[in-house]
Formats: structure tokens, C-alpha cells, sequence
């Protein structure tokens, strides 16, 4: 599986688990992640609380994350979380 903002690529999940809502796993990214980097850092910092104003509302829609499998399938994920060790938290939409 891939995540994707819109159509670009940011990366390999693998190891994948379900536990209840939520699914996990491990990000393997690309060079397009460095652009969303900041971002996703910022959703999970919980020392700091997440300024909104300071992304652009592209980033902020939901609609524009992705979940897609080997075969092409597509499927709109809520903001993932991504954290510094490589794994990626995320639920379907």
C-alpha cells in the first residue's frame, strides 16, 4: 500500500495491522514526503498545540489523502498520523 496526498506518492506502508477503527503500520517514504514533512510532524507533536492557520487548507482536507493498494484501488483516508520512527496510524473515510 502507498499513502497519497492528492496524486502524488509519499511513500510505501508495509507491516499493516487493524485494531478496531484505527489501522498501523510502517512508512517507507520517498523524496515527495520532505514537502509534507513539517506537517505531518506537526499533527502529532503533543507538546505544541496544532496551529491550523499555518497550512495551507489543501493539506487540511481529508479528501485529499489516500490509501492505494498494488493493484490501483483508491481509498480516502482521515489525516494520517505520522511519526518520526517511520510508523503511520490512519482510518478510512
Amino acid at each position: 500500500m502507498f499513502l497519497y496526498f492528492k496524486t502524488e506518492s509519499l511513500g510505501e506502508i508495509k507491516n499493516i495491522k487493524l485494531e478496531g477503527m484505527w489501522m498501523y503500520g510502517s512508512l517507507n517514504p520517498n523524496e515527495s514526503m520532505q514537502k509534507y514533512k513539517g506537517f505531518l510532524e506537526a499533527l502529532v507533536n503533543e507538546e505544541n498545540d496544532f496551529q491550523e492557520d499555518k497550512y495551507c487548507e489543501d493539506l487540511l482536507e481529508d479528501k485529499n489523502w489516500f490509501i492505494v493498494d498494488k493493484q490501483q484501488n483508491k481509498r480516502g483516508i482521515y489525516l494520517p498520523a505520522v511519526y518520526e520512527d517511520g510508523e503511520i496510524n490512519w482510518r478510512w473515510r
